[in-house]
């Protein structure tokens, strides 16, 4: 399996090589299923939520007690990544021509830019979550019900964040607009003459 770097980023584009990318501690994996479509239009025709690429992301939290006292319980939430990958879709149709395989090369890596953004998005959401400051409570169930709390808000953000990401990145569509290290090619598909 080919582990993803910006010397090797153009590879793991390529829905014929097994790879993965790492972020800090986090490898994921990237996953391809494949379709036959009649031509390159067809690829335009997708709508942005039902395009070339999914990330599936999920989280878990816990809390961290810190202390324990007459006065009451404290502590921070702890939250972290479960699970992650990046699910590419690789497209084909009868008679490509060379400059059909140059369109696909194209939006494969503008699409797995933007589903590494959902990564850096909420590895992001998950880094803010993680320094905010110590809860309390006077009882332990107060502190486990506040924890919850904080729990479902984090929750919350990490979706919240994603939507904000897709928003300005129009699924792919505006990606260049986006700031570092966000940004980069749009998933736009600019189908050679014919559609071949």
């Amino acid at each position: 399996m080919l582990l993803c770097t910006v010397l090797t980023f153009a590879m793991c584009g390529d829905p014929s090589v097994e790879s993965a990318f790492t972020l800090g501690d986090l490898t994921v994996p990237i996953v391809w299923s494949h379709a036959t479509v009649n031509s390159c239009l067809d690829l335009g025709a997708q709508s942005p939520q039902d395009g070339a690429g999914l990330t599936r992301l999920e989280t878990g939290w816990q809390s961290a007690q810190t202390r324990e006292s007459s006065e009451g319980y404290s502590g921070h939430l702890v939250v972290r990544v479960l699970d992650a990958r990046i699910e590419l879709r690789s497209y084909a149709w009868d008679h490509m021509t060379p400059a059909g395989a140059d369109v696909l090369r194209r939006i494969f890596r503008a699409t797995l830019w933007h589903e590494i953004g959902h990564v850096r998005t909420l590895l992001a959401s998950i880094d803010a979550i993680n320094a905010e400051p110590e809860f309390g409570a006077p009882t332990a169930a107060e502190y486990t019900a506040l924890a919850k709390e904080h729990g479902n808000a984090a929750a919350e953000r990490v979706n919240a964040d994603q939507n904000a990401y897709d928003r300005a990145a129009e699924h792919g569509l505006r990606q260049e607009t986006l700031p570092p290290p966000l940004a980069g090619p749009d998933t736009v598909v600019n189908c050679p003459s014919g559609g071949r």
